[in-house]
């Protein structure tokens, strides 16, 4: 007998990739003594803990302007922080973004960060085909694929996902086919930054292909790295809503990145119409929007503390991002091929010179001590272990056996050293096998 699992159910009992590598180490990671290089954690020190806690006095002795706060909320989220998020928007001329252009449009709030967003978005739109980014978002790419969706991932460039190749690509299927754009502005894993003119040209490309189709095919633009953009040399962003003249382009963002986060917030700028209303059921149905009180301090602390938070943040990856790539230079310059990254975000996006780097290689093997040699992987306990992303997690192209992310958002710089040179080690090894 069997419970009567649905489709997606079945597609779940098989663990996926990045789930099974997180599980095996995370088992018996040793704090100080192991490196986490492949969970994108933020670093405990961005966290504002001090503002968090003055927030959260602010918002409780003043239940006029904060109602209900420790009750629940709506689906579409807090009347302050949705405030708030235009307020900052418009402040800041975030995405170049004016009044007229929010004017029809909707801010709505996951119910559980920007991830719940993309859930329902994958429960709302019917299975169909996905255009993206190659290297993608593993984490969201392996839930469309098990939910009935297939991908077309076009490689990227310097400017981002290369809209040339895409043309060519679009030429040969029916775009009834397409389900929907997901274009991570600052892509993960990569960290490469779409510039405002390819941002421009998929917008206008799904216009065409909408017109075909003869339906709105959505482009959803997930920013949930570009308020991290900490090289002040690159491009501002323009939003891809300057573009939309079909309510079709949609914009994702999150301040996890940002504040913190444990307090959940994602959000969604819609098209003020049907596709908000859906949204909004979806996410009622899921437990309304995230916790009342988590919203409420963010929007706070976007009205107070953004200015002093947003510039900590990024000159402390500022300065991480210059101090790794030195530490490449220094200890790694004979084995990379290339990388990116350092501009935005906290992810490099490694390629090495012809070694291998998925599970089961020796470079992998080495650096996660399971090489079956005492020596290296250690006698009575496991020498000091290394987690990455394998760039076969990322991507289908065959330079993705070569490839690796790293994160340097959660280990403190003095570990880098120590990584770096685990990682020359694992090239050195994984050169003599």
């Amino acid at each position: 007998m069997d419970y009567g699992f649905s489709d997606l159910a079945k597609a779940s009992l098989k663990p996926s990739a990045v789930n099974l590598l997180t599980a095996e180490f995370a088992e018996d990671f040793r704090e100080g003594t192991d490196i986490n290089l492949g969970v994108g954690y933020v670093n405990d020190k961005t966290i504002p803990f001090d503002a968090i806690r003055k927030a959260y006095k602010e918002i409780i002795v003043h239940p006029e302007k904060y109602r209900n706060a420790l009750n629940y909320g709506g689906a579409e989220g807090s009347v302050n922080l949705r405030q708030a998020i235009k307020d900052f928007y418009l402040r800041y001329h975030i995405g170049r973004l004016e009044e007229k252009d929010l004017m029809g449009r909707k801010i709505l709030v996951g119910a559980n960060g920007a991830t719940s967003i993309l859930d329902c978005l994958s429960e709302i739109i019917m299975p169909g085909l996905v255009i993206t980014a190659d290297p993608y978002y593993y984490i969201f790419t392996e839930t469309l694929e098990r939910k009935g969706f297939s991908l077309l991932a076009i490689p990227e460039d310097d400017d981002g996902l290369n809209v040339n190749i895409l043309k060519e690509e679009v030429k040969k299927i029916d775009p009834d086919q397409i389900s929907f754009f997901y274009i991570v502005t600052v892509n993960n894993p990569t960290t490469v930054i779409l510039s405002n003119a390819r941002r421009k040209a998929i917008v206008e490309l799904a216009k065409e292909l909408s017109l075909k189709a003869n339906r709105i095919i959505p482009v959803v633009f997930d920013k949930a790295y570009e308020e991290i953009i900490h090289n002040p040399q690159v491009e501002k962003p323009v939003s891809g809503i300057k573009y939309d003249e079909l309510n079709q382009v949609f914009e994702l963002g999150t301040f996890s990145k940002l504040f913190a986060p444990a307090l959940r917030i994602g959000y969604i700028i819609s098209p003020d119409n049907h596709f908000a209303e859906v949204l909004t059921q979806r996410t009622s149905d899921i437990g309304f929007s995230s916790s009342l009180i988590n919203q409420e301090i963010a929007g706070w602390l976007l009205d107070h503390y953004i200015d002093i938070q947003q510039q900590q943040v990024n000159q402390g990856y500022r300065k991480k991002a210059a101090f790794i790539k030195n530490l490449f230079s220094v200890h790694l310059s004979d084995y990379i091929d290339s990388y990116t990254g350092g501009d935005a975000a906290f992810y490099f996006f490694i390629t090495l010179k012809n070694i291998r780097t998925d599970k089961g290689s020796a470079f992998f093997n080495f650096l996660s001590r399971t090489t079956g040699l005492a020596e290296i992987d250690g006698k009575h306990e496991k020498h000091p272990r290394l987690i990455y992303i394998p760039g076969t997690i990322c991507s289908k192209n065959s330079k993705a056996i070569y490839q690796l992310r790293i994160s340097y958002g959660f280990e403190e710089p003095e570990v880098f050293e120590r990584a770096a040179k685990l990682m020359a080690d694992a090239c050195r090894f994984a050169t003599t096998r």
